[in-house]
C-alpha cells in the first residue's frame, strides 16, 4: 500500500468552518432581561389604567343617566320672573325647558345663551332650586324711541339698538331721525352671553364707550322726557329731528310744534319752555305758537300761529 500523506491526513482549510463563540457576558445578559421587564411592566400599567379609566366614565355615565332619568328630579315648580312683553310659556320656549323635565338634565349655560338670543331679553339667569324646582329671570329691553337710518330700530335708554322695529313693536315711541350709522351702537349679545349676569355679584362691568355728541342729546331729551311732571314727556313727543351743526329740534304736542333746543343747557330750557307754554295757556286771546327757537335762551324766538282773516259778507263783500 502506498503510504498517507500527511497533507492528506489533514482537513481543508478552505471547507466550511466554525461559527466563532459569541463572548456575552453575564451583565449584558441581565441588563437585556431588566429592559423586557420595564417593557412588561410599563404595558400592564397602561393597560390597567385604560382599564380604570373605562370603568370610572362608564360609572359616571350610569349615575348620570341615573340621576337625569330619575323622577324625583323632574321639574314639578318652574317660576319665571321679569317677563313683562314676553309671556311665560314664550320664556320657557325660548329657554328650552318644559314642564316635567329633569333639573339635572338642563345645561343652564346654553339656556341662558338662548334666552340671550331673543331680540327683547336684555339679561338672563337660570338656576336650579333642588331637587324639583327651576328659577328663571330675566330683564327686558325697554324701548325709548325708533331710529330711522333708513331702516327703523329700537333705541334702548342706554343709546343702543337692539332690535329692528316690527308692526307689532310699540307705535307710540319717538322717532329719531338724522343721525349717522356712526353714531349708532349695536347691543353686544355675544358679550352679554359670556360675561357675568347682572344679577350674579361680581364686580363693576367696563363702561360702555361714550356716545357721540348727536346722541347724547338725544338720549338727554329722552332722559328728560320721563322725568315725573315733565313739560315734554316721551309720551307727547313726536320726532326728534338731528342737525349735526345746530342740534335737535323737537316736534310734540298733538298740534305738532316745533321747538328747536340746539345744543346743551336742555334742563335750564325745559324750564323756560314751561314759562313759556303757561304765558300762552294762561291769557284769554293769545295766540298759541307754531314754532320755538331756544337755541340762544338769551334771544328767544317765537313764531305764532297765524290766524285765518275772515272773509267779509255783505254788499260789498264777495
Amino acid at each position: 500500500m502506498r503510504p498517507i500523506s500527511s497533507s492528506a491526513r489533514r482537513p481543508s482549510r478552505t471547507g466550511t468552518r466554525r461559527a466563532p463563540r459569541q463572548n456575552i457576558s453575564r451583565r449584558a445578559v441581565a441588563h437585556r432581561h431588566r429592559s423586557w421587564l420595564r417593557r412588561l411592566v410599563a404595558a400592564i400599567w397602561l393597560t390597567a389604567g385604560a382599564a380604570v379609566v373605562i370603568f370610572v366614565s362608564a360609572f359616571f355615565v350610569f349615575v348620570h343617566d341615573v340621576f337625569t332619568q330619575s323622577e324625583h328630579f323632574q321639574a314639578r315648580q318652574i317660576h319665571v320672573e321679569g317677563g313683562q312683553r314676553l309671556s311665560p310659556q314664550l320664556i320657557l320656549d325660548q329657554a328650552g325647558v318644559r314642564p316635567g323635565i329633569n333639573v339635572l338634565s338642563v345645561n343652564l349655560a346654553a339656556a341662558r345663551k338662548r334666552l340671550l338670543s331673543h331680540p327683547w331679553i336684555a339679561e338672563a339667569e337660570i338656576q336650579r332650586e333642588s331637587p324639583s324646582t327651576l328659577r328663571i329671570r330675566i330683564r327686558e329691553h325697554v324701548g325709548a324711541a325708533v331710529v330711522d337710518v333708513g331702516r327703523k330700530f329700537l333705541l334702548s335708554p342706554q343709546g343702543e339698538l337692539f332690535k329692528e322695529w316690527e308692526s307689532s313693536d310699540p307705535a307710540d315711541l319717538p322717532s329719531v331721525a338724522g343721525l349717522a350709522i356712526a353714531d349708532l351702537r349695536v347691543v353686544d349679545r355675544s358679550a352679554a352671553a359670556g360675561g357675568l349676569s347682572v344679577f350674579d355679584a361680581g364686580g363693576p362691568a367696563s363702561p360702555p364707550p361714550s356716545p357721540s355728541r348727536a346722541m347724547d342729546a338725544v338720549l338727554q331729551v329722552l332722559i328728560l322726557g320721563r322725568e315725573p311732571g315733565s313739560v315734554l314727556s316721551t309720551r307727547e313727543l313726536r320726532s326728534i329731528q338731528v342737525d349735526r351743526e345746530l342740534g335737535l329740534t323737537l316736534v310734540a304736542y298733538a298740534e305738532n310744534r316745533a321747538i328747536r333746543l340746539g345744543y346743551n343747557d336742555y334742563p335750564a330750557k325745559y324750564h323756560l319752555l314751561r314759562d313759556l307754554l303757561a304765558f300762552f295757556r294762561t291769557p284769554p286771546n293769545v295766540a298759541d305758537f307754531e314754532r320755538i327757537d331756544l337755541t340762544d335762551m338769551n334771544r328767544v324766538i317765537v313764531n305764532p300761529i297765524r290766524a285765518e282773516i275772515p272773509k267779509k259778507t255783505g254788499p260789498q263783500g264777495g
